[in-house]
């Protein structure tokens, strides 16, 4: 069975569990399919990664896109550009604790809310590479990046969380394990087109907890 839309992956999933009387739960099992995908970080891969350009006010704060997960970089739009390292938000207020403007060279996260320091003293903005949320399918025809690359992750992590549901079933550890090893082979194919053989250094995505 194909799997390339909403309609598709919850048919696949009622065929898998040879059940026709679970569609309001294979639609809940598919909902913590994608949250489990956006809370854990060995799903994160190059595929979650889009840009979003932050305008800052005064005081050098900007609103978070609604889709954030975690930074991978801030770069701030001045000749020439900055790429703006993080902070602890403690760490951002010792040294930054005045609002006296200049060129940013650092950022921290706090809330929904990312600041910049020191605030800037032009109207340049700060593009943000970061990590989004799955796009929640909706309509039957829907679709989305996890869908389109590794649908073997959403049908998968759906069958598990069908767990409460099915009570004892052999299955749910085959299951499980196809889940596992899926996740690992993301995580492997990621590193291996983001470095290509070359020497990997070591960075930190930044997360909203």
């Amino acid at each position: 069975m194909a799997l390339s839309n909403y309609g598709q992956l919850k048919a696949s999933v009622a065929d898998t569990l040879n059940r026709d009387d679970m569609t309001s739960q294979i639609v809940d099992s598919i909902t913590m399919c994608e949250a489990m995908v956006n809370r854990d970080p060995k799903f994160q891969n190059r595929r979650m990664e889009t840009t979003s350009t932050l305008t800052f006010d005064a005081a050098g704060e900007a609103s978070l896109p609604a889709d954030f997960i975690a930074a991978r970089t801030l770069v701030f739009q001045s000749s020439p550009r900055s790429n703006l390292e993080f902070l602890s938000p403690s760490g951002f207020e010792t040294k930054f604790p005045s609002t006296t403007t200049g060129l940013p060279i650092n950022y921290t996260i706090i809330g929904d809310k990312v600041k910049i320091g020191p605030p800037p003293n032009s109207g340049a903005g700060a593009v943000l590479r970061y990590y989004q949320r799955v796009p929640s399918l909706t309509n039957d025809s829907d679709t989305n990046w996890l869908l389109t690359y590794y649908p073997d992750i959403y049908l998968y992590g759906t069958l598990v969380h069908t767990a409460p549901f099915l009570g004892e079933d052999a299955r749910l550890q085959t299951w499980y394990g196809m889940l596992d090893r899926a996740s690992g082979e993301l995580a492997g194919q990621d590193s291996r087109a983001r470095f290509n053989g070359s020497p990997v250094m070591p960075s930190v995505a930044v997360t909203i907890v």
